[in-house]
């Protein structure tokens, strides 16, 4: 199966949300448009990889305010353009079976 962020969220950049080894989440801000898969980091540059059997859990797909969906356990969040991850703003939220979290806000596309 292929995951494509763009197709499932219908924007181009947004919030992920990865599950570290320790159960917390780092906030990663990225544009998604045009690839497939999700983003991992070596070095600077995000390089998008194909997981294995990762699909969106459609039944827990919701709509919340952008400050109340992101992580915040005091991990470095990965946010080149310092975009502003404590505003109220909606958002989409899309939680995924292997533990990740896309947060897809409104505005930003």
């Amino acid at each position: 199966m292929t995951i494509n962020l763009h197709d499932i969220t219908g924007q181009e950049s947004g919030i992920i949300l990865v599950e570290t080894d320790d159960g917390r989440h780092k906030n990663v801000v990225v544009n998604w448009g045009g690839y497939d898969g999700l983003p991992y980091y070596l070095l600077s540059e995000p390089v998008f990889l194909q997981p294995e059997d990762v699909h969106v859990e459609t039944e827990r797909i919701h709509s919340g305010a952008l400050n109340d969906e992101i992580a915040h356990d005091g991990l470095e969040d990965w946010n080149p353009l310092d975009d502003d991850l404590d505003s109220d703003e909606p958002c989409d939220v899309y939680p995924l079976s292997n533990g990740w979290v896309v947060v897809a806000p409104k505005n930003w596309n």
